[in-house]
């Protein structure tokens, strides 16, 4: 049997990782039409969290938090991935008034979460405003590095045996009689598989319209900012209640600030993107009103990750009906760095017919109300 991946985003590798592991003997091949990375997994603000999902994914991202401890390991490669804890703070009275009933819901669904206040945020989170008046904490929380993880699994993907083929790209699946056969390279030559994996993040839809498949996917570019290094030592990702931000200091020193910031997409088909001056300007001003030792910092890069999002902001992770052998993972709507090891691991068990841990993705379907009414 041989497996086509198409896409080299983390998703795809993560597959490609475990399919080989789980069977050394089949083939596996990636495609990817750049490089592996290049589009919104390299671009990503790499955080690694349970607080703040959505229910219908806080199974599957727990189970990913727990992998991720041994990731370093099972990769052999280093993934820049450090538990430093996450705080999301409020700088308000309504905000803080709601915090302890958002932090109790999900403490029901598993997610270890405690409410602090102001003096107890200030000691996880030196250097936090002096208007903070208290957050959520969670001390299983942390980030990683994006091209580190990306390089990590497609290292050990193809130390596996998978074949991982960059600046290759996909024209169409092709299909018999209501099952994959095979796909159409960008040369026009056609590889025969049993099985294809569509983790093609924002093209994802493209693929799946010429099998006469709608998915309803739009396009989000979302906004990065690193700065120079600077003072502090900030070891939680930090986040901020009724606020756009993602805040994290890095091992030299830089800040990475995130939080779905818009960018402008300048050529979808190419990946291109502009990132917007209104954005980069609200994005700093935000980020420091929070930790005000950023004030200083100069802004040494910025850039832009083409995020493919579903109406409902949830991933589609699964077969995909009508068409046997066809299976996809996207829409990640701008949160999916932290699945990836658990996402590549079912699309995998998929792939094989083996048991696909569907509790912790039964409600990511394809077939969701959500995306039926779309």
């Amino acid at each position: 049997m041989s497996v086509v991946i198409v896409g080299g985003g983390l998703m795809g590798l993560s597959a490609a990782f475990h399919l080989r592991r789980a069977d050394p003997a089949l083939a596996v091949t990636v495609l990817e039409r750049a490089r592996v990375g290049s589009a919104a997994s390299g671009a990503s603000a790499a955080g690694v969290r349970a607080m703040g999902r959505d229910p219908a994914e806080r199974r599957l991202a727990l189970e990913s938090l727990g992998r991720w401890l041994g990731l370093d390991r099972e990769l052999k490669a280093d993934t820049g991935y450090r538990r430093g804890g996450g705080l999301r703070v409020a700088l308000d009275d309504k905000a803080w008034r709601a915090a302890p009933d958002w932090a109790a819901e999900q403490c029901a669904d598993g997610v270890p979460l405690e409410t602090v206040d102001a003096a107890s945020a200030r000691r996880l989170a030196p250097g936090i405003t002096p208007g903070c008046l208290g957050g959520v904490y969670s001390s299983i929380d942390g980030h990683a590095g994006a091209m580190a993880t990306v390089e990590a699994f497609a290292a050990a993907a193809r130390r596996l045996g998978a074949r991982i083929e960059e600046g290759v790209g996909v024209k169409r699946l092709v299909a018999e009689r209501g099952r994959v056969v095979g796909i159409e390279r960008g040369d026009g030559t056609r590889q025969p598989c049993a099985v294809a994996i569509l983790t093609a993040g924002a093209w994802t839809s493209s693929l799946l319209a010429g099998l006469g498949v709608k998915l309803p996917l739009h396009t989000r570019p979302l906004q990065m900012l690193l700065t120079e290094p600077g003072p502090g030592a900030l070891a939680p990702v930090v986040g901020c209640f009724d606020r756009k931000l993602s805040l994290k200091q890095l091992d030299g020193g830089a800040y990475l600030i995130g939080g779905g910031w818009p960018a402008r997409i300048a050529d979808h088909e190419t990946n291109r993107w502009d990132v917007l001056d209104d954005s980069v300007k609200g994005s700093l001003e935000v980020a420091g009103e929070v930790y005000p030792a950023l004030t200083d910092c100069k802004l040494a890069e910025s850039w832009a990750g083409l995020e493919a999002f579903t109406p409902d902001d949830l991933p589609v992770i699964g077969p995909v009906p009508g068409v046997d052998g066809v299976l996809v993972a996207a829409g990640f709507s701008g949160h999916g760095f932290a699945l990836t090891p658990v996402v590549g691991d079912v699309l995998a068990r998929l792939a094989l017919g083996r048991d696909a841990l569907e509790h912790l993705w039964c409600d990511l379907r394809f077939d969701r109300p959500a995306l039926a009414g779309s």
